[in-house]
C-alpha cells in the first residue's frame, strides 16, 4: 500500500510538473526561454503577480522563477 501512495505521489508530481512546463511553453510565443511582462499579460493571475515572481527584477520570468509561482 505504500509503494502504491508513492507512486501515485509520484506520478501526480510528474503530471503538474509537466502541465507547469507546458504552460510555461505557450505562454514564451518568442520561444526565448523566458516570459517577459508583454507574454504575461496572456494570463491575467500570473500578470497580477509577474513582479514578485520576478526575482532578480530583470524583467522576465525563467522557468525556475516560473515555478515559484
Amino acid at each position: 500500500m505504500k509503494n502504491l501512495i508513492l507512486v501515485l505521489s509520484i506520478l501526480l508530481t510528474t503530471t503538474a510538473v509537466m502541465a507547469d512546463e507546458d504552460k510555461f511553453s505557450q505562454l514564451d510565443t518568442d520561444e526565448d526561454g523566458l516570459i517577459s511582462i508583454e507574454e504575461a499579460a496572456a494570463d491575467a493571475s500570473l500578470a497580477a503577480v509577474f513582479t514578485e515572481l520576478d526575482a532578480d527584477k530583470d524583467g522576465y520570468l525563467t522557468p525556475a522563477e516560473y515555478a515559484n509561482k
